[in-house]
């Protein structure tokens, strides 16, 4: 009978691993994309703010850069003790521009609202600026 030689077995199990291992990246990658997708992540980041010379209006430019919609429902002002709040159901924010024509934000979309506050805000000084959406709040502090 004839023996026939092979591969040691310390070398069939690093082949084995390497194998192992490249199949396992793979699944990964493919398995991690899918998932990444399908998380729901609300985000927004104020992209433009101006405040008027008189301190009183502010217009404010709000971008969805989450993955799912977004519906603003007010703005806070906050200066020192100063406050201001801000819903779109009073008349007291307006939308200047908004991709839907109202507070919606679909993910990519600005909306740019205005509001005037019943206090000044002073040159160079810094205040707060919360947005308030239904699945996110944030605050910004900002330079006038």
């Amino acid at each position: 009978m004839k023996m026939r030689k092979g591969i040691s077995p310390f070398l069939a199990t690093i082949i084995l691993v390497v194998i192992t291992l490249m199949i396992g990246g793979l699944l990964y990658t493919q398995f991690r994309n899918i998932i990444v997708s399908q998380v729901k992540n609300p985000s927004m980041d104020l992209t433009d703010i101006n405040v008027a010379p008189n301190g009183e209006s502010i217009i404010l430019s709000i971008k969805n850069d989450g993955n799912v919609p977004l519906n603003i429902s007010a703005f806070e002002v906050s200066y020192g003790p100063d406050h201001n709040s801000f819903k779109f159901s009073a008349s007291n924010a307006t939308v200047v521009s908004s991709p839907s024509g109202g507070s919606l934000l679909q993910p990519g979309d600005i909306l740019t609202a205005q509001v005037t506050t019943n206090f000044a805000i002073p040159t160079f000084s810094t205040f707060t600026v919360t947005v308030i959406g239904d699945q996110l709040a944030r605050a910004f502090n900002v330079q006038a």
